[in-house]
């Protein structure tokens, strides 16, 4: 893979990657909801095996509710904002790399970069509260990895995406039911095609609360 974005934010003030805190054997805070038959973590690079028919949705069609998804996460209370630099596996319809994040299995948020079927490399986002909504972003058919960030400030989180880690843009905004804690992470999904492998480069999670959650600071 490239590594010239991983590379750039290494040298960058970003704060630390916590995914060179993790190891396969011991993972800190961090823990896996529907753990993956293979991951591997080296160098604070992340790769994960995603298999068929793995998915976070609950469809608005038919309420069926798939939680399939391999996502790993630690659970934390309060403000936060959380970064990702992900490259994913677009071979197939749906594939995609998001920070995710779970109140319950009835309330969370995906914040994806996913091979959309209406748009191709797109920014997704999916915001379940009972049911899933499915929201298509900014198309970027050029770019194969991106950063996404999720602010939450109180019962409100935004979602904002860069191509640089630099300037970022506001995508979403919702509110969710109150929760002292949630859990945060990282989810990796291959919904309707074949095993898929999806990387992240980064991630980081920082206790902090912004001032203005549309510009993100």
């Amino acid at each position: 893979f490239s590594t010239d974005l991983y590379a750039q934010h290494i040298n960058s003030n970003h704060p630390s990657n916590q995914l060179l805190q993790i190891s396969q054997n011991k993972n800190s805070k961090f823990k896996w909801m529907n753990t993956p038959q293979r991951f591997e973590i080296s160098t604070g690079l992340l790769t994960i095996q995603a298999e068929p028919n793995t998915d976070f949705f609950i469809d608005p069609d038919n309420s069926k509710a798939t939680s399939t998804a391999p996502f790993l996460y630690r659970e934390v209370e309060g403000d936060f904002i959380a970064t990702a630099l992900v490259k994913p596996d677009f071979k197939d319809q749906w594939n995609a790399c998001s920070i995710f994040m779970m109140i319950d299995n009835l309330h969370w948020i995906k914040f994806a970069f996913e091979n959309s079927d209406a748009t191709g490399k797109s920014i997704v986002s999916v915001v379940t509260r009972e049911v899933s909504d499915d929201a298509n972003g900014a198309v970027l058919n050029d770019t194969d990895q991106l950063w996404l960030k999720m602010i939450r400030k109180g019962n409100l989180y935004a979602l904002h995406w860069s191509l640089d880690g630099k300037k970022y843009f506001m995508c979403r905004l919702a509110a969710m039911p109150k929760s002292k804690k949630v859990k945060i992470g990282v989810e990796a999904q291959s919904p309707v095609g074949e095993t898929a492998h999806h990387k992240f480069l980064y991630f980081n999670i920082e206790s902090k609360t912004v001032k203005d959650l549309r510009k993100g600071e």
